[in-house]
């Protein structure tokens, strides 16, 4: 594999990449380029020795959490320190980036990318600010539902109503209806809560990205996960464990369904063989009332502001959307290209990749925007998990207690 995807580095970049610098292009990313079990990483590594060997440019390379880039980039640019040339980021980072003035626009570094007139929305709505490029959306993920198709003989129920029929059956001697992550974690927030929240009508943020969940709406979404918790209908480990912990059930088989996202199946052995196989099925977010929704997420790069070699950086981006290497790169994160020429592959002309193009695209939602995103969905998530623990809590006073908290600390 990694032969394969090397070579096809190799030849984009001879035919796309007509000059090259004896310099040095410091990047950032999550992956480790020492494990030789994650595809990502191998075609990370792959990419990155076809770059210097074609430019001539070193690439000195970073791992970074990837809930701690923005933050680590944040960190850097306004305290004066070092920045990198070029870092991956996901477009929900994208307000508390721009908020701290810590990016370069990419406009005359892709002055010459014909390409970057196809790319969708997806990229144009998580980058374009005042008609200015200030980011560059490789591909889009979101959640997905998964579910057995021999446990759903009339299918899985798509409304609230439906889902608290069916679970009982579905539930008991440790079994579940559903595992879905609920832990203390802004990412449940982005996976679980806020498409049940956009679905009922409720907000997370206002228009300014200030606090706005102290609603009816959120609140009546909170009796409905105190509903499913209180009867056993997802397991407590979804509560109290890590993200990884939901997915245990699932692949032990005492889960009948699981709510997760399209880049699970990077971490569920077997997921993509059964949902190509007809054994496990595909669908949507539940519908609460105002159609069912679904998060979704684009990743990307961006260039810092003080970025020493921006145009190397600039060489880099138009080498990763050639549509060849976006096609591949894309498939094994398990996203869809935000370059219509690279989603036209035939790579993603399988089961899998079609019921998620359509999920996404028929109720995909992108998390609402805050200048201080993590820092406020860090403070409703525990409100989130003491609801859901301490039944006896009033949901709207606990909420409007988070709500309060992140207004007086950062507004």
């Amino acid at each position: 594999m990694k032969r394969t995807w090397l070579l096809l580095c190799a030849l984009l970049m001879s035919a796309t990449i007509t000059h090259a610098q004896n310099e040095t292009l410091v990047m950032w990313h999550r992956y480790d380029l020492a494990d030789t079990s994650n595809p990502n990483a191998v075609n990370l590594n792959a990419l990155i020795e076809a770059y210097e060997a074609e430019t001539g440019v070193e690439v000195v390379y970073e791992q970074v959490a990837w809930d701690q880039l923005a933050t680590k980039l944040i960190v850097a640019g306004t305290s004066g320190g070092d920045v990198p040339d070029v870092v991956a980021m996901g477009s929900q980072y994208m307000p508390s980036l721009l908020d701290a003035g810590v990016l370069r626009p990419m406009d005359d570094l892709l002055a010459e990318a014909v390409w970057t007139a196809d790319l969708n929305e997806a990229d144009s709505a998580a980058c374009m600010v005042d008609g200015e490029r200030v980011c560059l959306m490789v591909h889009t993920r979101g959640g997905i539902t998964y579910y057995r198709a021999d446990a759903f003989d009339n299918g899985f129920p798509q409304t609230t109503d439906a889902w608290l029929d069916v679970a009982p059956s579905l539930s008991g001697e440790g079994n579940y209806f559903s595992t879905q992550y609920a832990g203390r974690s802004f990412a449940s927030i982005e996976t679980l809560w806020y498409p049940l929240i956009v679905s009922n009508g409720g907000a997370i943020f206002d228009d300014e990205g200030r606090p706005a969940w102290a609603t009816d709406e959120v609140a009546e979404v909170v009796e409905f996960m105190r509903a499913q918790f209180s009867n056993g209908y997802f397991p407590e480990l979804n509560i109290t464990g890590d993200f990884p912990d939901a997915e245990t059930p699932w692949i032990n088989g005492d889960a009948a369904s699981f709510r997760g996202a399209s880049w699970s199946a990077m971490f569920v052995p077997g997921l993509y063989d059964a949902v190509d196989s007809g054994e496990v099925l595909l669908t949507g977010g539940v519908d609460f009332g105002n159609a069912p929704r679904v998060f979704i997420v684009s990743d990307g790069w961006v260039v810092p502001d003080g970025a020493q070699n921006a145009e190397a950086a600039g060489v880099w981006l138009e080498l990763f959307m050639q549509p060849e290497l976006l096609a591949t790169w894309a498939r094994s994160q398990f996203g869809v290209p935000t370059l219509p020429q690279a989603a036209a592959s035939d790579v993603f002309d399988t089961p899998f990749f079609e019921s998620v193009e359509g999920i996404l695209s028929e109720q995909g939602v992108y998390m609402q925007r805050s200048p201080y995103y993590q820092e406020s969905l860090d403070v409703l998530v525990v409100a989130f998990q003491e609801l859901l623990l301490e039944p006896e809590l009033d949901a709207l006073t606990r909420l409007q207690a988070a709500e309060t908290e992140v207004l007086n600390r950062y507004w």
